[in-house]
């Protein structure tokens, strides 16, 4: 993978596309309509199980931005992917990662730039492993993660190692 920014710039199958790190506003504004939004098995796969929009509203209003980081795609629509990096530790050792994406047109490139900034974000803050769960199969998801770093599948979760990867680029990421 090339070095990312949070940048705008134009995919192949899309208009402009944008990534940047959620404010407060957007948390409770943009990514709860995004979460919202999120069909039956997209729920199930971003959050490991169903979750009724109480749920979700209360799980939006609950994230505290000095203790998690989120990273978005925007399309002409709105919100079309959202990363959650929570910390395992109050160090940052080791972070949990959780994906949602809403999009079929340049899922990989989306999906790629997105996981970088986590990375770089979880760098900054000192992680040097993401954990994901993998609640259904994605071997695109794990193609991208294995670019990053050795990777371990533990059943239902695998572990990254980004110490390398994130302090190499942990210098490339900007905020919006």
């Amino acid at each position: 993978m090339k070095t990312s920014n949070v940048t705008d710039f134009v995919a192949a199958n899309t208009s402009t596309i944008s990534f940047k790190s959620l404010s407060s506003e957007d948390l409770h504004s943009l990514l709860q309509l995004f979460y919202l939004g999120l069909d039956f098995d997209a729920r199930r796969v971003r959050f490991g199980c169903a979750v009724s929009d109480d749920s979700i509203i209360r799980h939006c209003s609950g994230l505290d931005l000095s203790n998690v980081e989120v990273l978005g795609c925007f399309g002409p629509a709105g919100l079309i992917a959202a990363i959650e990096l929570h910390p395992l530790s109050p160090t940052w050792e080791d972070v949990e990662l959780s994906l949602a994406e809403n999009t079929t047109a340049d899922k990989i490139m989306i999906l790629g730039h997105l996981l970088q900034l986590a990375a770089f974000a979880a760098g900054k803050r000192g992680c040097n492993a993401l954990v994901v769960q993998l609640e259904r199969p994605d071997c695109d998801l794990l193609r991208l993660l294995r670019c990053m770093g050795r990777i371990r599948v533990l059943g239902d979760s695998a572990r990254v190692d980004i110490s390398e990867y994130a302090r190499m680029h942990s210098r490339s990421i900007t905020t919006a």
